[in-house]
C-alpha cells in the first residue's frame, strides 16, 4: 500500500513538472521576435512569423491618415528600405532620420504590416 502512494506522488509531482515546462516553453515561443533587415524579409518573402526590424525613417516617406489612422513610412538600414504601415496614432518623434524598431509581418504587398512602432530618443536627452 506504500508503494502505491508513493507511485501517486511520482506522476503526480512528473505531471506538474510536464504542465510548468509546457507553459514556459509555450510563452517563450509566442513572445519571440526575431530582428531582420530589410534584404532578409524581401528575400524570404511573405511570412505569418512575428519579426522585428530596425533602421532610420525616411522623412519624405512619412503619410499620416488622420481619419482612419494609418501611418505609412519607410525605414532604411545598410541592406535596403522597406515600407511600413501601422494602425495607431502617429507617434511624437517619428521625424527623418529617427531610428525605428517595428514589429509585425511582412506580407505578400510587400509592405510590413506594423503591430507596434517604438522610436529612439533623440541624442538631444543625453548628457555628453
Amino acid at each position: 500500500m506504500r508503494t502505491n502512494g508513493r507511485a501517486k506522488f511520482i506522476i503526480g509531482g512528473a505531471v506538474i513538472i510536464a504542465v510548468v515546462a509546457w507553459l514556459v516553453y509555450s510563452s517563450i515561443g509566442g513572445s519571440s521576435a526575431y530582428y531582420m533587415t530589410a534584404a532578409q524579409l524581401m528575400t524570404d518573402g511573405p511570412s505569418n512569423r512575428i519579426v522585428r526590424a530596425t533602421g532610420f525613417v525616411v522623412g519624405q516617406t512619412i503619410e499620416f491618415d488622420s481619419q482612419r489612422t494609418i501611418l505609412r513610412f519607410e525605414i532604411r538600414d545598410d541592406s535596403g528600405r522597406l515600407p511600413v504601415q501601422y494602425q495607431g496614432p502617429q507617434p511624437d518623434m517619428l521625424k527623418d532620420d529617427a531610428q525605428a524598431v517595428v514589429e509585425g509581418k511582412y506580407t505578400a504587398s510587400g509592405v510590413f504590416e506594423a503591430t507596434s512602432v517604438l522610436l529612439k530618443c533623440p541624442s538631444k536627452y543625453v548628457k555628453e
